[in-house]
């Protein structure tokens, strides 16, 4: 049932989703507390999960929060210290640092008759021990993100290879590098991350070959023209080219009948970026077609490789790893060995829930596995508990920030009203593994933006303008187009009473303060 008064909130992660929620939640009267088990903010932008170059794959533009731009004299795709500096700024100028405890891990948390238990361990102010600490909350949010466990496949043969020298690492343990360098090194998956990985490995490592399973095609940034990646991927336009939305009847048939149309079109653009990118020379052309793409090329990888520094084994896979000779090597799927001094596993993510009760995990899971979320956001059968930043989109920072804004409206009773038929076949699937997504066939999270950011805007009654969607077909999309959300909503609390008419209003444009040196420099972007 929806709350009618400020109630106290937990939320678990201090990444881009926690940050948003806590400072609209606060905005709108809740009293929030953020835990974050690092010992610095940012998620996955934290220090403690970089790896050499890693930067945002999105542009400085799209990824920010309606209210805050990032600092206009960082680069198109600033590096994750200076994401992190953005995300400290917009912390400090919403008031999260009081609530915010770094280092601080949510170890259980138990519903009660009237909300939840949180026990979390984290350091004692004045002696520096680490303590168990227990709040008592009304709301729970858990917030920490879809990257949150990196995915290491559980190769054979493992405990053998480590024996002879051999390192199985995630790219977020790299570190600075150093790992890498004079090494073998083998990076497993097609990602982003793993070319990534690649090109900073190839900088001093002995040798770089990745291995990918399949290949899937990667956009360049600048298209043709005036044209970049931000048309293909930030606009209603490129979005229906790449995945018409296919979820009612009319819309079915609207996708069946452009199918021709955009056959043609990505038939062309498929053979724009393999020219442009060399494909067909270096054997890199995927075989299928361009709607299956996962993310933007990364700068130097093709060159890298080009050059001979990547070796790149398409439709290959790890079947064990090895000990040959007393050296370390893995075993391909086709019988053939690699040495390999270090296995970096650029595989994914899996979503770790281990701080709900098996009990809460019960309830959240059908019986194969899957949880289901109405809006990305509440679970269907667990009360007063939701979910921040649970989706594979482009613009997660802004999704996330109206993903908020419609949490804070729950809370009040200020959304449409809807049928509980309808919220149970419309609520978005989530496999946690990707052991399981393959079982299912399906993917792993739910993607698509627009179509998710129109639900949320259409259940709090604030549709965009036709004018501004229109726009939205071939100009990319720009968070400050959703900044008149939250002031929206706390006109209706004001209104209502139940919103205290001096609480802080957010500065549409208002910029975060990112501190000096952490301005434009080079960077491998992710």
């Amino acid at each position: 049932m929806p709350i009618t008064t400020g109630v106290r909130v937990a939320v678990v992660g201090a990444g881009p989703s926690g940050l948003s929620t806590a400072a609209v939640l606060t905005a709108c009267g809740h009293d929030v507390v953020l835990f974050e088990a690092a010992p610095d903010l940012g998620g996955v932008w934290s220090a403690t999960r970089a790896y050499p170059g890693v930067a945002t794959q999105d542009d400085r533009t799209s990824y920010a929060f309606s209210d805050t731009p990032m600092p206009a004299d960082l680069p198109d795709h600033p590096s994750g210290e200076q994401v992190r500096a953005y995300l400290h700024g917009y912390a400090r100028s919403k008031g999260l640092l009081e609530r915010l405890h770094l280092d601080t891990r949510v170890v259980a948390a138990e519903p009660t008759a009237d909300g939840w238990r949180v026990t979390t361990t984290g350091p004692q102010p004045r002696t520096g021990t680490r303590t168990t600490t227990t709040h008592a909350v009304d709301w729970l949010v858990v917030a920490g993100g879809v990257f949150s466990a990196p995915h290491v496949p559980d190769w054979p043969g493992r405990e053998q290879y480590e024996a002879a020298g051999g390192r199985v690492l995630e790219p977020t343990r790299l570190g600075d590098g150093a790992a890498l360098a004079g090494r073998r090194v083998v990076v497993v998956g097609w990602g982003k991350t793993a070319c990534d990985v690649a090109v900073a490995s190839a900088a001093t490592a002995a040798s770089t070959t990745v291995l990918a399973r399949a290949l899937r095609w990667k956009v360049p940034r600048r298209l043709a023209g005036g044209l970049t990646f931000r048309h293909l991927l930030l606009t209603r336009a490129g979005e229906h080219l790449l995945a018409p939305r296919r979820d009612t009847r009319t819309r079915r048939a609207l996708a069946l009948a452009g199918a021709p149309v955009r056959r043609t079109l990505t038939r062309l653009l498929g053979e724009h970026v393999a020219h442009r990118c060399g494909l067909r020379e270096l054997g890199l052309l995927p075989s299928v077609p361009l709607p299956h793409t996962d993310s933007l090329v990364t700068d130097g990888f093709f060159e890298a490789v080009r050059a001979g520094r990547v070796a790149v084994r398409r439709e290959a896979s790890v079947r064990e790893l090895v000990v040959v000779d007393g050296e370390p090597h893995v075993l391909l799927a086709d019988g053939q060995r690699l040495p390999a001094d270090v296995v970096v596993a650029a595989t994914g993510f899996d979503q770790d829930l281990s701080l709900l009760s098996p009990a809460v995990r019960g309830a959240l899971l059908d019986d194969d596995g899957v949880m289901a979320l109405d809006r990305r956001i509440l679970p269907l059968r667990v009360p007063r508990l939701a979910f921040a930043g649970w989706g594979n989109t482009y613009r997660s920072p802004l999704t996330a920030e109206v993903g908020a804004v419609w949490l804070a409206a729950h809370l009040a009773g200020e959304l449409r009203s809807r049928r509980r038929a309808d919220v149970e076949r419309e609520a978005e699937r989530y496999h946690l593994t990707h052991r399981q997504a393959a079982a299912h066939g399906e993917p792993q999270l739910p993607s698509g933006s627009f179509a998710a950011l129109d639900q949320l805007l259409s259940d709090l009654r604030l549709p965009l303008p036709r004018r501004v969607r229109w726009r939205q077909w071939t100009r990319p999309l720009t968070p400050d187009t959703y900044a008149h959300l939250l002031p929206a909503l706390q006109r209706r609390l004001v209104a209502r009473g139940l919103l205290d008419a001096s609480v802080p209003r957010p500065r549409v444009g208002e910029r975060a303060d990112v501190p000096a040196g952490t301005g434009r420099r080079s960077t491998t972007a992710v």
